[in-house]
C-alpha cells in the first residue's frame, strides 16, 4: 500500500494548495492508523509551499520512526471536521511542527504560531492528517475553507480504504463519484487512448454528453494539437508536471487549462487520473498586461521593451534563410515648436496622427516603435526595394498631412538606417548605431541645430 499512500497524499496536497487560501499544505499518512489511547508512527508525507530546510525537519522527523498521538487534536478546538489551534494554546505533543516563516498584522487574523489540522478520520480511527498554515490574506478559517478541507480529506480516505481493500481504483466507487462531481476541477480516468469516467465539470468544460467523452477515441482529441507534445510523452504516456495546454470544446472553440495527471491502478489495468483547472481567465489577463507590457499607451505603437525582446528573432530568421533586413530610425523635425506653440496636449495629438499615418503607409509585415519622444524605430523584414524610396514616402506622406492638418507649425521626418544583408553580418547593435549616425549627418546636412 505503500505506493498507493504516496500517490494520494501527493494528490490531496496539490488539491489543498489550489482549493484553499493556504500557501503551505503538508499531507500525512499513519500506520498503524492513531486511536486515543496509542500513538502511531508518520509513514510518510507530502509537502508543498515549504522552504528545503523546513521540509528537512519533516524527513528526520519520518526517517527517524518519528510517532504522533490523539492529543494533538484537543477537542476544544474542534470546528467542524478541522482543529483549529491559536497560538500559545498548551498542547503536550503537536510534533512534527514547522513554525511559519511569515508574520502576518490582519488584527484578529491569523497568528504565525496557529495551527489548522484535519484528520483524515474513518470510524474513529485516523489514518492520517492535512495540515495547513500561511493562509495567502491573513484571515482565520472560513466556513467555506473548513468545507473544503473536509472534502478533500473524505477524498483521501475513500482512496486510502479502497487501496486497502483491494489495491485497486474503481471510478464507480460511490464515494469517489459524490466527490469527483463535486469537484471544482475537470476529472478524467483515461486507460490508454479512452477514458473511462468524466466528472461533470468535463461536460461543461468540453460541451459533449458524458456518453459522448466516453466514446471518444483517442481521448485526447480533447486537447489541443499544438499542445498535446506538452501533456503526452512520445511514448504516449502522460506528463505528470503540471502544463498549460488549449483544450477543445465539440464547436471547436478552446478553453485554456492547466492539465495535472496521476497514474493509478484502475482494477487490474494501468490508468490516469487527469485533473483539468480552467485557467482561460488567467491566461486572458496575463495577455492582456504583455500586450500593455509591449505597446507604448500614447501611439499604441510597439514600445522599446518590445523591440529589445523581439529583434533578436528577426535577426535569427535572417540569418537562418539569408534574407536582409532593415532597421529604419527616425523623429520628427520642428516637432518641439508643435510642444512650445500648441501645448503639449496637442503635441499628443499630433504624435497619435502621425504614429498612425507611418503604420498606414508601411506594409503590414513592417513594425514600428515608438523609439523616443519623436522618435520611430521601423524595422522593415526581407527589404526588397530600396530602403530611400520608403523613406521618400514617408517624406511625402508626412509633408501632404502637414500642410492640411498643421500649416501653422509644419513638421517633417528625417530618417537614417542600416541594413543588415548575410554578407554583411552586423549585431543589433551594430545596426543601431549606424542609423542614429546616417540620422545625425541628415540633420547636419538639413542644416538643423541638433
Amino acid at each position: 500500500m505503500g505506493r498507493a499512500l504516496g500517490t494520494t497524499l501527493e494528490s490531496i496536497a496539490d488539491l489543498a494548495l489550489r482549493q484553499t487560501p493556504f500557501r503551505r499544505v503538508v499531507v500525512s499518512g499513519y500506520e498503524p492508523p492513531l486511536i486515543p489511547t496509542e500513538p502511531s508512527r508518520v509513514v510518510a508525507y507530502a509537502a508543498r509551499g515549504l522552504v528545503p530546510e523546513d521540509e528537512a525537519v519533516l524527513r528526520r522527523f519520518v526517517e527517524q520512526g518519528g510517532t504522533v498521538t490523539a492529543s494533538r487534536f484537543p477537542p476544544s478546538c474542534r470546528i467542524g471536521s478541522s482543529y483549529y489551534i491559536p497560538a500559545r494554546t498548551p498542547l503536550e505533543e503537536v510534533s512534527p511542527l514547522v513554525r511559519s516563516r511569515r508574520r502576518f498584522i490582519v488584527p484578529g487574523g491569523w497568528h504565525e504560531d496557529d495551527l489548522l489540522l484535519t484528520p483524515l478520520e474513518f470510524e474513529g480511527q485516523i489514518l492520517g492528517a492535512i495540515s495547513v498554515d500561511d493562509p495567502r490574506d491573513g484571515s482565520r478559517p472560513t466556513p467555506a475553507t473548513l468545507h473544503a478541507l473536509a472534502e478533500l480529506a473524505r477524498m483521501a480516505v475513500a482512496s486510502l480504504r479502497g487501496a486497502e481493500r483491494t489495491r485497486r481504483f474503481d471510478p464507480d466507487q460511490s464515494l469517489f463519484r459524490v466527490l469527483a462531481e463535486h469537484c471544482m476541477a475537470g476529472l478524467l480516468v483515461t486507460e490508454g487512448d479512452r477514458l473511462s469516467y468524466a466528472n461533470g465539470r468535463v461536460v461543461d468544460l468540453f460541451g459533449y454528453s458524458r456518453e459522448e467523452l466516453l466514446a471518444l477515441c483517442p481521448w485526447w482529441q480533447l486537447i489541443h494539437p499544438d499542445e498535446r507534445a506538452a501533456v503526452l510523452r512520445p511514448t504516449g504516456e502522460l506528463q505528470r508536471a503540471g502544463v498549460r495546454a488549449r483544450g477543445v470544446r465539440k464547436d471547436a472553440s478552446t478553453v485554456w487549462l492547466l492539465v495535472r495527471t496521476y497514474p493509478l491502478q484502475c482494477l487490474d489495468r494501468q490508468a490516469h487520473l487527469v485533473d483539468l483547472l480552467d485557467i482561460s481567465e488567467q491566461v486572458q489577463t496575463e495577455a492582456l498586461l504583455r500586450e500593455k507590457a509591449m505597446h507604448d499607451p500614447l501611439t499604441g505603437l510597439f514600445n522599446r521593451h518590445y523591440f529589445d525582446e523581439t529583434i533578436h528573432t528577426e535577426l535569427k530568421r535572417s540569418q537562418r534563410y539569408k534574407r536582409s533586413f532593415t532597421l529604419l530610425l527616425t523623429d520628427l523635425r520642428g516637432f518641439k515648436r508643435v510642444n512650445d506653440q500648441l501645448g503639449h496636449a496637442r503635441g499628443d495629438e499630433v504624435l497619435r496622427s502621425i504614429a498612425q499615418l507611418i503604420r498606414q503607409t508601411l506594409r503590414e509585415s513592417d513594425w514600428v516603435v515608438r523609439y523616443g519622444g519623436d522618435e520611430f524605430l521601423i524595422v522593415l523584414p526581407e527589404t526588397a526595394n530600396p530602403v530611400d524610396v520608403v523613406v521618400q514616402r514617408l517624406q511625402t506622406t508626412l509633408d501632404l498631412w502637414s500642410r492640411e492638418h498643421l500649416p501653422e507649425v509644419p513638421i517633417a521626418i528625417d530618417a537614417g538606417w542600416a541594413v543588415w544583408t548575410p554578407d554583411r553580418p552586423y549585431t543589433i547593435r551594430e545596426l543601431l548605431e549606424e542609423a542614429d549616425a546616417q540620422l545625425y549627418a541628415e540633420k547636419k546636412r538639413q542644416g538643423l541645430r541638433l
